[in-house]
């Protein structure tokens, strides 16, 4: 297994694989830039990533609620 291969989380809900928040995560965290190296965060990128975050917890929340 490639442990360099990246997911893609573009049509994915990140909450039905633990891989998939895994790479939502490591992609939050190269948005948000470096004071160390002097890059700015890509704030098209985190408002991506954060609306993602919400949809995909709203759909998992309603799949949870339907389960009861």
């Amino acid at each position: 297994m490639n442990k360099n291969k990246t997911l893609s989380i573009v049509n994915t809900n990140i909450f039905t694989n633990p891989q998939y928040m895994k790479t939502w995560g490591k992609q939050f965290v190269e948005a948000c830039g470096s004071t160390e190296m002097n890059i700015p965060p890509d704030m098209g990128k985190l408002r991506w990533l954060m609306e993602k975050f919400v949809k995909d917890y709203n759909v998992q929340l309603g799949e949870l609620g339907e389960e009861e």
